[in-house]
């Protein structure tokens, strides 16, 4: 299932202000456009082929 993935402002400080983030902080706008250009790079992980991948399962036994 393929969707179309973009952050609204509007959406990014609702879910800002519901994370505990401050609104008013200095960076916030410098984390929105951050997560605005991430957003299709992790739409390009749609189209990899894991077919043949095995899971990565690490072993939970203590080595020592």
């Amino acid at each position: 299932m393929t969707q179309d993935i973009s952050l609204s402002r509007e959406t990014f400080l609702h879910v800002a202000e519901d994370s505990g983030l401050d609104l008013d902080a200095a960076h916030l706008e410098d984390l929105y456009a951050y997560l605005h250009g991430l957003l299709p790079t992790l739409k390009s992980i749609e189209n990899l082929d894991l077919t043949d991948i095995e899971p990565f399962m690490p072993s939970l036994a203590k080595k020592g």
